[in-house]
């Protein structure tokens, strides 16, 4: 039993390591899509990461009973039994499964800390895009002051807003 469940486990991160592959991929073509300002590619590339995330998650409940399974069956609390621990238990039973599970644990850590990076670049990009749309606005529609009402607390009228600055003063 304790073999079918480490193959089965190794299964769900091969499984889980292709799925952030995929994942990364799509997060790189989304920031291409943002650089370009494609809307439709953009919408395309969240649609995909949706998808691969929600595998994701069914990979990740799938790899979190096989790991309850493993815990109980070697008497160690589940909430102590990560992958890193059953390398070390089954080492010297099966040291090539160990090597695998070692080496997909790798990978998978070093996928995971490139997708994380490469989506906040992503949220920074379309965060600074996001002001300088704002300001852009606010320039062409003289906004860089607005105006609540018409009068003063004290009753006198105000200026009229500035106008709109859609050319320099300058030039």
């Amino acid at each position: 039993m304790m073999e079918k469940s480490i193959a089965s486990l190794y299964q769900v991160l091969h499984q889980l390591t292709g799925q952030h592959r995929q994942l990364l991929e799509t997060v790189r073509v989304e920031k291409d899509a943002l650089l370009r300002a494609d809307l439709s590619s953009v919408q395309t590339a969240t649609v995909a990461k949706q998808k691969l995330l929600e595998g994701v998650q069914q990979n990740e409940s799938v790899r979190q009973k096989i790991t309850a399974e493993l815990a109980m069956a070697w008497k160690i609390p589940y909430r102590d039994l990560n992958l890193p621990r059953v390398v070390i238990e089954i080492q010297g039973r099966d040291p090539k499964a160990a090597e695998q599970l070692r080496s997909i644990y790798n990978a998978l850590t070093i996928l995971i800390q490139r997708i994380s990076t490469q989506n906040s670049e992503n949220r920074i990009f379309i965060e600074n895009s996001l002001q300088h749309i704002h300001q852009m606005k606010k320039n062409i529609l003289g906004e860089s002051n607005p105006n609540t009402g018409t009068y003063t607390q004290t009753g006198q009228k105000l200026n009229a807003p500035s106008s709109p600055r859609l050319i320099s003063k300058e030039a």
